[in-house]
């Protein structure tokens, strides 16, 4: 039902703006009637020949009744450069034929009215009208030439919108694929690592690993969620990690309960605290404190993740390019919000590395959610 819905959708968008053109259309046709009629009323009024203002309502319309017939012939077959010959061509014929029968049939209706001879008729209007006729003519191919090329060029900015959207979601959903399995081969190295020292942490991990998954699955089509589920999924992934290095490993939170509902991306902060823990612990003996922030600064959401017993080996600019977690983060970063983020490595007195992300703080929609 969804699909359907999902699918009918554009095409009722679509027939709207069909059906509100022809609107448009239709109004500027009448108005173009009285406006003309009036105007040729006035002129013969000033001249003391008025007819009754009818008359000319008449005549304007016989002048503009045309126009749609016009129209369609200007969408129909439009001056292109690949053609241009040709389509030049047809309407240089059609319209010396349709201005030539207008002027014969206001030369009948001239020659019925005041008794004229049709001849003489013929060409009064022939002389005073046929160029007007092949104005208005090309006055309206010149139209619908205008409103052609401009809803070509706003098909053609909706197409590469359209295609720029499906290419960041895949690529969204390339890099996403691309970081499950990372984590979840280091995951389960760590439990392989526990299976015989401590078989009792080796199916902890496994269950918190079953948990992380089930979690990660749920979210799968979601680019953005809570802050507040986000965390839920760090707390699942520290419990795995404090299960294998035990006492050495301290993890502390700072979040500013504000910003618990804002949206951030799924699973941003865990290669982030994975890379701490490898950098740090994972590498030096000795204790760790690894420290997850968020706050607000403006219209911005500032996350940080730190470690207190590594340092920077090589530029910043170089490390965020190197490994799968960082390079991952950095690039969906860059697809969901262009130029909104920015991520930076620093390093920290006396000792310890931070990596600090800032996002556009949005709220997320209640189906979002």
């Amino acid at each position: 039902m969804n699909l359907v819905t999902e699918m009918s959708a554009p095409l009722n968008t679509e027939a709207r703006r069909v059906h509100g053109k022809s609107w448009i259309v239709a109004g500027g046709l009448v108005l173009a009637v009285f406006l003309f009629a009036t105007q040729w009323y006035a002129y013969d009024t000033t001249r003391g020949m008025a007819s009754p203002y009818m008359y000319y309502v008449g005549w304007s319309c016989l002048m503009w009744g045309l126009a749609p017939v016009v129209l369609w012939l200007g969408r129909r077959h439009p001056i292109r450069a690949a053609d241009w010959k040709r389509s030049v061509a047809l309407h240089i014929g059609v319209s010396i034929g349709l201005s030539t029968m207008q002027v014969m049939l206001e030369a009948a209706l001239g020659w019925r009215r005041h008794g004229l001879l049709f001849q003489s008729a013929l060409a009064h209007y022939f002389i005073q009208h046929l160029q007007l006729y092949l104005l208005t003519y090309w006055a309206l191919i010149a139209a619908a030439q205008f409103y052609r090329m401009v809803d070509e060029s706003r098909s053609r900015q909706l197409r590469a919108a359209r295609l720029e959207m499906q290419l960041s979601a895949a690529r969204l959903t390339s890099l996403r694929s691309q970081l499950q399995p990372h984590f979840l081969f280091n995951t389960l190295h760590a439990a392989i690592g526990l299976v015989h020292e401590d078989p009792e942490g080796a199916e902890d991990i496994l269950l918190r690993l079953g948990e992380l998954l089930r979690a990660s699955l749920a979210d799968y089509h979601a680019n953005e969620i809570p802050l507040r589920k986000e965390m839920e999924f760090i707390d699942c992934y520290v419990g795995i990690q404090q299960r294998r290095f035990g006492e050495r490993l301290c993890v502390e939170r700072d979040i500013d309960q504000l910003a618990l509902d804002l949206a951030v991306p799924s699973l941003i902060l865990q290669p982030l605290v994975e890379n701490a823990i490898l950098h740090g612990i994972g590498t030096h003996k000795g204790n760790d404190v690894i420290t997850v922030n968020a706050s607000l600064n403006g219209h911005g959401l500032v996350l940080e993740v730190r470690n207190s017993s590594s340092a920077l080996a090589d530029a910043p600019e170089r490390l965020l390019s190197r490994g799968v977690g960082l390079a991952n983060t950095r690039a969906r970063l860059q697809e969901l919000y262009g130029e909104e983020q920015s991520m930076q490595l620093l390093n920290l007195e006396p000792r310890g590395v931070c990596i600090r992300l800032a996002l556009p703080a949005r709220q997320l929609s209640s189906s979002a959610q």
